[in-house]
């Protein structure tokens, strides 16, 4: 029975154009997702759209619009931008989906009946932006501490939800278990917020833009309990691949990831893990990126005006370049800069001089000197000889670094392993062999090519593609495939697979 693996990203708030922040975490979440279908396992990856809540309600109105048409509009954005970035998400889970409605509500009312929800007056600072509350001291100069924008006070009936009575609980499950890494975020999370761990207002009365709860007409529910649970309630869909007890029972063996940025670490870290609780569920692992920030370190925004959209990147690079870029670029857990120069500057340093010219090379040679056609390995290379073992080891490297979800490290793994394939055309200068020595040493190369390819395919997706058509191989992309022997094919035709860029 194939192993099974649930992948999820948040979901993102439709009230405005997405940006390569949120590109980025969807883009992390394929690649681990296509390496586990590599690895042979049954993948379910989900993503979707945070579509409640007053910020939407408030933008809607500004559109002139009802904020069901307003969402469905920008969630169809959403979905076009997956599709262009090649994202093989399962289900674009939606938040106004009929389903995920009544399991919220269902799941307000147990919670109610089991004594963990009470009715009380909540007052207290609170941020429009990021749809959350904060007490005094965790504000930063007097703003909200993770966007930085103004807070407001905010007196209202609420419906509480009984978190503070898991403090100890849940600074022990972050202090000793691997529910979020990178480990030194948990420290500040701690500090931060678990210290001062208050009750958490889970309706709101001052908008309506939300999940009615069945108790109390004039209460919505509160964003982040609607929004949390869509990673339940994506597996009720009727294309859902796995069940709820599949993924979420305390004995599941099914491998399960939640990508979020480090700005949300606190809903998805300390408020989830509770309500988990609560249900009697398993807990996640969850891995906390940083930011894309400009070449000058900062976070990039819209009021410096240096938010970049990536299908304007895709369109001038290509989303092959962009996928590259934000895996190998970008250290997991780590803030990372992005620039169109830094950018140009892995394509011509890494995808065209290493890979690119890689294939351009033995292409030219194998039809130079065997007519297109790959010939037979019939003795052994010494060169060779001295880098096999290294390449054994690369590719377990690159296994294990990916099955720690170390994603930057598995890219230079690969850069290494191709390093070492143009090595050997530099030590054995195939252009001074002939016969079974030259034959012998071309068929290395191609063999290796096609290694390096089955790495890199669960980034370079059209690259990849292009490639297997040049060796005209049609055969599934397996991990277990690695080793294939390509004697005697002949060569169908490839273009060069990158071009060098003038840097602007």
């Amino acid at each position: 029975m194939a192993k099974k693996f649930y992948v999820t990203t948040p979901i993102y708030y439709p009230n405005d154009k997405l940006h390569i922040g949120h590109a980025y975490t969807t883009i992390l979440a394929d690649y681990i997702s296509r390496y586990k279908k590599m690895q042979g396992y049954e993948t379910m990856f989900v993503t979707g759209a945070d579509e409640h809540g007053q910020k939407i309600q408030e933008k809607a109105i500004k559109s002139n619009e009802e904020p069901i048409n307003f969402v469905s509009k920008m969630s169809k954005s959403f979905q076009k931008l997956w599709t262009e970035l090649g994202i093989e998400n399962d289900i674009f889970l939606r938040t106004t989906n009929k389903l995920h409605i009544k399991y919220v509500q269902d799941s307000f009312s147990n919670l109610m009946e089991e004594g963990f929800i009470y009715k009380s007056k909540y007052t207290g600072l609170y941020c429009k932006s990021d749809e959350a509350f904060y007490t005094e001291s965790q504000l930063k100069n007097g703003k909200c501490p993770d966007c930085g924008k103004e807070v407001v006070n905010v007196s209202e009936d609420s419906y509480f939800l009984k978190i503070s009575q898991f403090k100890e609980w849940i600074k022990k499950e972050l202090s000793t278990t691997n529910l979020l890494i990178p480990e030194y975020r948990v420290k500040e999370l701690i500090n931060n917020f678990i210290n001062e761990l208050q009750d958490l207002s889970i309706t709101r009365t001052s908008f309506d833009w939300g999940i009615q709860i069945k108790e109390d007409e004039k209460h919505v529910i509160y964003v982040w309990l609607d929004a949390l649970q869509n990673y339940i309630t994506a597996l009720k869909m009727p294309e859902s691949k796995f069940t709820i007890d599949e993924v979420w029972n305390k004995n599941s063996d099914v491998e399960l990831l939640q990508l979020v940025g480090k700005e949300i670490i606190r809903f998805h870290c300390i408020y989830w893990p509770i309500v988990l609780k609560i249900k009697g569920f398993r807990m996640p692992k969850i891995l906390a990126h940083g930011w894309l920030v400009n070449k000058e370190g900062e976070k990039m925004s819209k009021s410096k005006g240096d938010v970049i959209n990536p299908i304007d990147i895709i369109n001038l690079y290509g989303r092959d370049s962009l996928r590259f870029y934000l895996i190998n670029n970008i250290s997991t857990g780590e803030d990372g800069k992005f620039s169109e120069g830094l950018l140009i500057e892995t394509i011509n340093g890494i995808l065209v001089n290493k890979y690119s010219n890689l294939v351009a090379r033995t292409d030219s040679m194998i039809r130079k000197y065997n007519d297109g056609i790959v010939p037979f390995k019939k003795i052994n290379i010494e060169h060779y000889e001295e880098i096999k073992n290294d390449l054994y080891k690369i590719r377990d490297s690159y296994e294990q670094h990916m099955n720690n979800y170390e994603f930057s490290h598995s890219t230079k793994d690969i850069i290494k392993y191709t390093e070492l394939i143009n090595g050997l055309i530099d030590k054995t200068e195939p252009w001074k062999k002939e016969g079974e020595e030259l034959n012998s040493i071309l068929n290395i190369l191609i063999n290796e090519i096609y290694n390096i390819t089955i790495l890199l395919s669960p980034i370079l997706i059209d690259t990849s593609k292009n490639v297997f058509n040049w060796l005209d191989t049609n055969q599934d992309v397996l991990f277990e495939n690695i080793g294939k022997d390509f004697k005697g094919t002949k060569l169908n035709n490839i273009k060069h697979l990158f071009n060098r860029l003038e840097i602007k």
